[in-house]
């Protein structure tokens, strides 16, 4: 069955970007909503929620999960990370966590986020720990439900705003590694809006939804957009074989800026599968990517 307005809710990762998204979506429902976090403190905004409760602790601790699922009815995972700081990262993250929870929360509704492109084959090691991330999550939980964003934006994020950041830095036009990979963004209320409705909707059990925007679009496309509603130079794309040796360089580069596995990533692209189940089976109309930034350029000025 789907769940109530009125459930419980446990939500790991919900203090961050999509979080917050999802938060305010889900409490507007009327949902209760559990989240967990190492820094409570950071976070005491969310606690003018009535119907919220923050918890402190580590996700990657099984015992403690079991005792965050408790007088839940379902469990929502969105920690992910895009690079790792330390090796075996991916795998902690992204391929034991699910496993993690799918113990913890047995009998409950579990809902993963995932990537568009996750794939066991893939070159990118972060897309072949999401691929496996799911498979962990299915061998424990066969009806769980895995959502597959492409790459989400929205007010706070770190996709339009790096490169609003960055493009008045370059007068004669920001180099855009990979700038013909497709991506389709999404904007992160309608992403919010979809896990909402899948956690609700009972026939959502056991599915794989693609949660991508109407358009698939380079990625040079869209970072060109960004430069004119900011009144910047037009971006110029670097091949693949000069945005491989960037990313040589910059992944040594404190902070890195762009790694060889993001390279690989990017190279495959953030597109929903054609024929699978998106966000329009759950009654969701994404909001298209023009309109949406500029909504976001008026926010900034």
């Amino acid at each position: 069955m789907g769940v109530r307005p009125d459930a419980r809710v446990a939500v790991l990762g919900g203090c961050g970007f999509v979080g917050r998204a999802l938060v305010r979506e889900l409490h507007g429902r009327g949902y209760r909503l559990r989240l967990v976090t190492r820094r409570p403190d950071r976070h005491r905004d969310l606690l003018v929620l009535p119907r919220l409760e923050l918890w402190e602790g580590d996700v990657h601790d099984e015992g403690f999960l079991r005792e965050v699922a408790s007088g839940t009815q379902a469990f929502v995972n969105l920690v992910g990370i895009l690079k790792e700081d330390a090796p075996g990262d991916f795998v902690r993250v992204h391929e034991e966590l699910p496993a993690r929870m799918a113990r913890a929360g047995r009998g409950l509704r579990l809902l993963q986020v995932s990537a568009a492109g996750a794939d066991v084959r893939s070159e990118s090691a972060y897309l072949r720990s999401k691929a496996r991330g799911e498979a962990c999550l299915r061998a424990l939980a066969p009806t769980a439900i895995v959502v597959r964003p492409s790459v989400i934006y929205g007010p706070g994020d770190h996709f339009v705003s790096r490169f609003r950041k960055l493009l008045p830095w370059a007068p004669w036009g920001l180099p855009v590694p990979l700038a013909e990979s497709l991506i389709a963004p999404v904007h992160v209320d309608d992403v919010a809006y979809g896990i909402a409705m899948a956690l609700a909707r009972t026939a959502a059990a056991g599915e794989n939804y693609g949660f991508c925007g109407p358009q698939a679009l380079p990625l040079g496309d869209v970072v060109a957009a960004i430069a004119t509603l900011c009144g910047c130079a037009r971006p110029r794309g670097l091949s693949a074989r000069m945005s491989l040796l960037l990313a040589r360089l910059l992944e040594h580069v404190p902070g890195t800026p762009f790694s060889v596995d993001q390279w690989h990533t990017l190279k495959a692209g953030s597109v929903c599968t054609a024929g699978a189940p998106d966000l329009s089976d759950l009654g969701v109309a994404p909001r298209p990517l023009q309109e949406a930034l500029e909504a976001l350029v008026r926010g900034w000025a």
